[in-house]
């Protein structure tokens, strides 16, 4: 008899600890998912157009009008109505643009300068160097490097050097 209380303890444990376990998973899916969209937050997009209204809040107040379409930006929040993203650019600047306003990312800016290199490695032969600010295409990632085109180059250089890839 005295087995069965320290058993019944130890199944009580167990179960105690994965309850724990799985409302942890539950709580890191939720924040995941928690966006008016449905989308993941943060995420990147890029401006649809060449010229892009950043405002003071989701209204009307124009703070910085982006003229660059395919300029990478990052959602870092969503308003309520699902209307805003509040965003935020290469230069750190935060600012909400209307949802259509925004597009699926394509395209990198240049952190740093740097160098493109023929593989994703710095022992592959070098293809060309690049200043900093620079928009590229954005071809590819593989693991911490991704394959950028500029508009004579093409190459690869590692992704914490570029804003417009998580």
């Amino acid at each position: 008899m005295r087995g069965v209380p320290k058993r019944l303890g130890l199944a009580l444990l167990i179960l105690g600890l994965l309850s724990v376990v799985t409302s942890v998973f539950e709580d890191a899916q939720a924040q995941e998912r928690e966006s008016y969209s449905g989308l993941p937050v943060p995420r990147f997009v890029a401006l649809k157009n060449d010229k892009v209204f950043g405002r003071a809040g989701p209204n009307l107040d124009v703070v910085v009008i982006y003229q660059k379409r395919g300029l990478p930006v990052k959602v870092i929040a969503e308003d309520p109505d699902n209307d805003w993203r509040r965003v935020e650019d290469h230069t750190g600047r935060r600012v909400w643009i209307n949802k259509v306003m925004l597009v699926e990312n394509k395209h990198a800016v240049t952190l740093s300068p740097g160098i493109l290199f023929a593989e994703p490695t710095e022992d592959a032969l070098p293809r060309a160097r690049v200043e900093e600010g620079v928009m590229a295409k954005l071809e590819t990632c593989r693991g911490e490097w991704c394959r950028i085109r500029t508009k004579s180059y093409r190459g690869w250089t590692e992704k914490s050097k570029l804003w417009g890839t998580l």
